[in-house]
């Protein structure tokens, strides 16, 4: 089936950041016509994805993503089953890296960066995320309704940055310029690591989650030093730290590559993530509901894919109303 061009611009509209509601449940209704769309829409995100990566033209990987994809759409089953107009989304990526020629490069899904004299902020509205490279090349994955703030002299000064919400950091290492993350609750300290950091303020606590490097985590009452493979938990109630070693961190990072992993998660703990992941509410007509257990991974699916995955189970039952989701005991 030949991709209509109008899904290209929607699509290319939808990682700038301007696609309104009608345009992404097009969208959507296309991911969900066959699994070679789906693979599609990966492969076109990833040429979006690259084409930003650096704004240094030494750094550009813009060529080298296209001419993977024209192999990839060469091939035998892109050959009779999908045929993108390329012109139209290098048109498009042209533009818009010509728009995006700032010191911090890129970001991609619902955005909105202010800037003003002293600092910059990038805000990543429920229901998508950005990713950001920052002055100094550390890249940061923004998840749904984040936000991340750093000051002018960034990449000359003090590499400090203050988030709301939740961020992965593969930050660049330069000894002689720490990199500081800032949150409500606690500070991060680290020379050049890979980490993600959950601190959304309507939630109990602060977590962060070490994948490379070492970090100093610091709040007005203690402090500690992380490695790789273990993760804290900082409780806003009782203001005290836990440390644990963990043999998976796929489940606190794998959002930034659109796959929201949960392992043995009660719906009373997955819910604040969909209704984050997906911009939806979700209501539960009864508390005992809420303490089901799930394990899965849900990767780039509808949120009818995932009311389908959660109806699998001959406990739960679900139902739409509007923008409101609806999870009862199945009796």
């Amino acid at each position: 089936m030949e991709t209509p061009i109008s899904i290209d611009i929607l699509i290319i509209r939808l990682f700038s950041g301007e696609a309104n509601p009608d345009e992404k449940q097009k969208i959507e209704e296309w991911l969900g016509q066959s699994v070679e769309n789906k693979k599609l829409y990966a492969d076109l995100r990833e040429i979006w994805l690259s084409a930003g990566i650096q704004s240094n033209a030494d750094n550009y990987q813009l060529e080298d993503a296209i001419l993977k994809f024209r192999n990839q759409i060469n091939s035998e089953k892109y050959r009779m089953k999908n045929r993108v107009n390329l012109q139209t989304l290098l048109k498009y990526a042209a533009i818009l890296i010509l728009i995006l020629g700032l010191p911090f490069s890129y970001y991609i899904g619902n955005r909105n960066a202010k800037s003003d004299n002293s600092t910059t902020t990038i805000s990543c509205a429920f229901g998508d995320k950005s990713s950001i490279i920052l002055p100094d090349s550390s890249r940061v994955w923004l998840n749904s309704g984040s936000k991340l703030t750093f000051n002018s002299d960034f990449k000359s000064g003090a590499r400090k940055v203050t988030l709301e919400g939740e961020a992965f950091f593969s930050v660049s290492k330069d000894k002689e310029h720490p990199f500081r993350v800032k949150t409500a609750d606690i500070d991060i300290e680290v020379l050049g690591t890979k980490f993600n950091v959950k601190a959304y303020p309507d939630e109990n606590s602060v977590s962060t989650t070490l994948v490379e490097g070492s970090l100093d985590i610091s709040s007005p009452y203690e402090n500690t030093r992380i490695k790789p493979d273990q993760k804290l938990v900082f409780s806003k109630e009782s203001k005290k730290m836990a440390l644990s070693e963990i043999k998976d961190t796929s489940a606190d990072t794998e959002w930034k590559d659109g796959r929201l992993v949960f392992r043995n998660e009660s719906l009373g703990e997955l819910a604040p993530k969909l209704r984050r992941w997906f911009d939806v509410d979700i209501v539960f007509a009864d508390e005992r509901v809420k303490q089901r257990r799930f394990t899965g991974v849900l990767e780039r699916e509808s949120i009818l894919e995932v009311i389908s995955y959660f109806d699998l189970s001959k406990y739960v039952k679900c139902s739409i109303q509007g923008n409101k989701i609806i999870i009862k005991s199945e009796k």
